[in-house]
């Protein structure tokens, strides 16, 4: 198959110059590398590129010549073709007309006549490199612009869409919320029935056989059961809805953390753990009371259900820095890998499970999670699997409370 050859457009070149044998000797001198076009005055300039300044790269003008200077005429040409390269043949002893030719005409270059063909070859090649930059420029920037605004539409039109989804979000949010109560209530009220009647029939209880009596306790324990749960679904979704209104300020842990521990010790007892606290006086952070005493006893709770009998849980307070670190250890099971990665998760069920059939929903660290995150806190577990887990909140110390 035979090549084609793409032939190479010529640049094109105006000269300007009102002495004919210039005219003739520079399209002599450059018509093989160039398309030269040529003009004996400014004004014949002027015409040609009103026809031709899409294709012409460079100008090349005498400064001396009768009606329009070459400094006159590049001053037309730099307000109407910009980008067109502009180069002025002058004389040595005309240094005004340099300067001038510099200042109000922007030249690209200033060759002294009489030229040399090689020099300002190289001097005609290096404008038409820099027009062509310059029109590469202009063009890239040109499609920037356009790529910017289409862009800009696009984001537009992208916020929009996301306010709008945002908004039906919010909407539909709401009547979760709403749902959720309705469902809570409606679960509830009838929960609190059969409560009522479970004891009214243990006023008879005496009458009841020994299976009968198992079946009220099993109820009774079911009923436990669903309170627990719906409490806490109630508990995270007024969490999520920012429902609850936080009251931060400085209190003291310690005494925080003792109340909680104690208000555990009975259930602790059924099991004969022994709960010991540690707690460092005064030790102040700003957190809400309600929010911290929940977190407390969640934790202790957990505690609790987990720890076989006979053993300790222990729940202290120690510095690190400049936070205050609240421990919940017990002597449990621990927890593997896999438990780790679900810990503070909704609804998860861990490998471990409670100790005295107690109930456990898998919500209870979320809300920990949620509630020491409302209180600009952190939360975390240290365990080994068989060596029991270490829950810890930490919060950053604060000035004593006035």
């Amino acid at each position: 198959m035979d090549s084609v050859q793409v032939k190479k457009v010529k640049p094109t070149v105006l000269y300007v110059d009102d002495e004919q044998q210039n005219l003739v000797s520079f399209r002599a001198g450059f018509r093989k590398v160039y398309k030269v076009l040529i003009a004996n005055s400014g004004d014949e300039a002027l015409e040609i590129l009103k026809e031709e300044h899409n294709n012409i790269s460079v100008v090349i003008s005498d400064q001396r010549m009768p009606k329009m200077t070459g400094v006159e005429l590049f001053e037309k040409v730099r307000e109407l073709y910009p980008d067109i390269m502009r180069i002025v043949l002058t004389g040595y002893s005309d240094v005004q007309d340099i300067i001038n030719a510099i200042s109000k005409g922007e030249v690209y270059r200033y060759i002294t006549k009489p030229w040399n063909r090689d020099e300002l070859m190289v001097t005609i090649d290096n404008a038409i490199e820099a027009y062509n930059l310059k029109v590469e420029n202009r063009t890239l920037f040109t499609s920037l612009q356009e790529a910017n605004e289409h862009l800009e539409e696009k984001v537009k039109s992208r916020t929009k869409a996301l306010q709008r989804q945002n908004e039906e979000l919010i909407e539909l949010d709401g009547e979760k919320n709403h749902l959720i109560g309705i469902v809570a209530h409606d679960l509830k009220s009838p929960l609190s029935q059969i409560g009522g009647l479970i004891e009214l029939m243990k006023f008879d209880m005496e009458t009841f056989t020994s299976e009968q009596k198992e079946y009220i306790d099993m109820i009774q324990e079911s009923i436990n059961k669903q309170e627990e749960l719906i409490t806490q679904i109630l508990d995270l979704n007024a969490l999520e809805s920012k429902a609850s209104n936080l009251t931060i300020k400085p209190y003291d842990l310690s005494k925080l953390v003792k109340e909680s521990a104690e208000r555990f010790e009975l259930t602790a007892q059924k099991k004969n753990i022994t709960l010991e606290v540690g707690v460092i006086e005064d030790s102040f952070a700003e957190v809400d009371e309600t929010y911290f005493g929940q977190v407390l006893q969640n934790l202790i709770s957990n505690a609790v259900k987990f720890s076989p009998v006979d053993k300790k849980i222990f729940i202290f307070v120690k510095e690190n820095g400049g936070d205050l670190e609240i421990h919940v250890k017990d002597e449990g099971p621990g927890l593997n890998e896999n438990d780790k990665k679900k810990l503070f998760g909704r609804f998860q069920k861990l490998s471990a499970r409670p100790t005295g059939g107690e109930h456990s929903t898998g919500l209870g660290l979320s809300i920990v999670k949620k509630m020491v995150e409302d209180m600009s806190g952190k939360v975390w577990c240290d365990s080994v699997e068989g060596e029991g887990a270490d829950f810890v909140v930490s919060f950053a110390k604060a000035s004593k409370e006035a």
